[in-house]
């Protein structure tokens, strides 16, 4: 025996689990087998199980020996194979008639068993047959090499004596690849194959089943951001119908509304500090300055009656507080305040040095008179007595601005026109006359003429409404005739569906359509969204009797309107059941007014000019806690 034989005859340090014998012809296969030995994760509840040919048993299969050089017309096995042979645990033969017949796998087996190994030789058959015997071709017909078929002795002579292979048998119909592979790490790692097997059939399911998992969860990953892109409003398909799926379930991620409890939490403070803010404007005498920004001290009519009439719709406040500001009320009655001439009333002028008068200044005067006479327990009897001549004479005033029976209103008194009648007067006229519903009072001495006069005003608004326009509303006249008043409008849907609820006026289908839709669109409005004005004039005949052009411009605050039409229209959209996803739409609009945007409307307000103050008080004072939204 060789030195070198003697060497391959010692106990070795096994550096590889397995050698793997081939033909080049079987290169493919040997590659297949390679990988699928080396990246084998062997079962968790098998890994440092104690074997008695391996010894603890590893994670991983790792490393298998391939690479084997060619070796034409060389004597022997080359020292690198004999070595790689002499540090593998095991040997499998890829066994096809290529194989059978080639020199250097058999010399290779051959080898192997010379070192005692013989038990550790595992078959795998990719073709041919097992066992066929000697072939007139030359035996392509048999897979296994003689070295395989015959028992080798320790000096690497093969007798005649039959052998037993260990062989899996990748062929179609035979074990197949997988079944074979799991045969040879049977093998390999010394453990049973009917127990191999069974685990490696729970690991499949256990992996299928992740992967069916995984799958699942990919499947709802590519849902939910489908989902979410659809709800953020981008151009995915079918877009729309899952936003109304999402809005009618009320369970949208990206566009959030607000809860109405979470509208009123927020409309509450606002209130006080726009209240707290009149106080601060407020002189000793009981004049509301106009400005609050600054200290230029006008008082004005116009601005202190409506103020006075969000502070006395507003909930929070009690009688105790309320009553500091009646002396307010007096005031516009006061001598040298009311401009009379020859029996007729002409009320206020509009600001502080012009001559001519307006409807404005009488027509916030009714509404806070009518507010204040609304709160239960606020008056004396002698007060009551008081603001309700008030009441009649403002009354009287608004005669002169109201001179055709048509249920329009004129910004100006004795018009050389007067069919010209002003869409903004007309609003404020159906604004006072619903608070004096409200309040039980009558107008001009008569309840049913203050009634036939809220529906006529009503009516008129309807019948000026543009439904050609994009969006649709309401024009001004004159100068302003060719615009829509995005303010105007809302303030005119607030009223009306306002006049619905209170007064049984009916909304025509296409002002009912129009409203939600307006409604949506503030969604996206943030405080810097413009504010319209209109510029209006009139020829008149004055007070004194002589010709002159009455002139006005009105800034048309949308903000406080927009709030106040989405409380009246979600009241009204719960009483008529309008789908759940168009009140969640305009609820969602409402608390982004509200919630979104109040805090910093109300701190920016409270320094600016009181008239914004106090329509924002009067809007978020129809946000009350008796409502029953969602």
């Amino acid at each position: 025996m060789s030195d070198t034989e003697q060497h391959l005859n010692d106990n070795p340090e096994y550096k590889y689990w397995a050698f793997i014998s081939y033909s080049h012809h079987d290169e493919e296969w040997a590659k297949w087998l390679h990988k699928s030995l080396e990246t084998y994760s062997v079962p968790r509840s098998l890994v440092g199980r104690q074997t008695s040919k391996n010894g603890a048993l590893p994670r991983r299969v790792f490393p298998v020996f391939r690479d084997r050089d060619e070796l034409p017309g060389a004597a022997d096995l080359g020292g690198k194979i004999k070595n790689a042979l002499f540090q593998s645990r095991s040997l499998i033969v890829i066994c096809s008639p290529q194989s059978a017949v080639s020199k250097w796998v058999n010399e290779e087996i051959r080898t192997y068993k010379a070192m005692g190994r013989g038990d550790r030789v595992l078959c795998l058959v990719v073709d041919g047959e097992p066992n066929a015997g000697e072939k007139a071709d030359d035996g392509l017909h048999e897979c296994f090499p003689e070295a395989v078929r015959f028992q080798v002795n320790a000096r690497g002579e093969i007798s005649s004596e039959r052998a037993e292979p260990i062989a899996a048998d990748a062929r179609e119909g035979k074990d197949g690849r997988d079944n074979a592979k799991i045969k040879l790490l049977s093998g390999v790692l010394d453990v049973g194959y009917d127990e191999l097997r069974q685990r490696e059939k729970r690991r499949k399911f256990q992996r299928r089943a992740r992967t069916a998992a995984v799958s699942v969860g990919l499947v709802l990953l590519t849902i939910l951001g489908y989902l979410l892109l659809a709800d953020a409003g981008l151009g995915v398909p079918g877009r729309d119908s899952v936003q109304t799926f999402l809005d009618r379930h009320d369970v949208s991620v990206v566009r959030h509304a607000h809860r109405y409890r979470e509208i009123y939490a927020e409309a509450t403070p606002a209130r006080r500090t726009l209240v707290d803010a009149l106080k601060k404007g407020r002189n000793p005498d009981g004049w509301i300055s106009t400005n609050l920004k600054g200290s230029d001290s006008r008082y004005e009519v116009w601005s202190q009656s409506q103020s006075l009439c969000g502070i006395f719709k507003s909930p929070e406040l009690s009688n105790d507080e309320v009553r500091t500001f009646l002396v307010g009320l007096d005031l516009p009655f006061t001598a040298g305040m009311t401009i009379e001439n020859e029996g007729v009333k002409y009320g206020w002028v509009s600001h502080n040095g012009d001559v001519d008068t307006i409807a404005e200044p009488a027509l916030w005067t009714a509404a806070a008179l009518a507010a204040a006479l609304a709160r239960p327990g606020l008056l004396t009897a002698e007060e009551r007595q008081r603001f309700e001549q008030h009441l009649d004479y403002t009354q009287e005033v608004l005669k002169t601005y109201r001179p055709l029976d048509s249920g329009g209103w004129n910004m100006f008194a004795k018009q050389k026109d007067p069919s010209v009648h002003n869409p903004y007067t007309t609003t404020l006229a159906l604004l006072a006359l619903l608070e004096t519903r409200r309040a039980g009072l009558p107008w001009e001495g008569s309840t049913a003429r203050r009634d036939q006069l809220l529906k006529a005003t009503a009516q008129w608004l309807i019948n000026k409404f543009d439904d050609q326009e994009n969006p649709p509303g309401w024009h001004g006249v004159g100068e302003s005739e060719n615009q829509i008043f995005d303010g105007l409008t809302l303030q005119i849907y607030a009223e009306l569906l306002r006049a619905e609820a209170e007064a049984g006026i009916a909304i025509p289908q296409n002002i009912l359509e129009a409203i939600p839709r307006h409604l949506i669109r503030c969604t996206d409005r943030d405080l810097d969204f413009p504010i319209a004005s209109g510029e209006f004039s009139a020829p008149l005949i004055d007070h004194t009797g002589r010709p002159s052009v009455g002139k006005e411009s009105i800034g048309f605050l949308w903000y406080p309107w927009a709030i106040d039409a989405a409380v009246w229209w979600l009241q009204r959209a719960e009483k008529q059941g309008v789908p759940p996803e168009e009140r969640v739409r305009v609820r969602r609009a409402l608390g982004h007014l509200v919630v979104d945007l109040g805090p910093d409307a109300v701190n920016k307000a409270r320094n600016d000019w009181t008239f914004i103050v106090a329509e924002l008080l009067y809007s978020f004072s129809d946000v009350r806690p008796e409502q029953k939204l969602q």
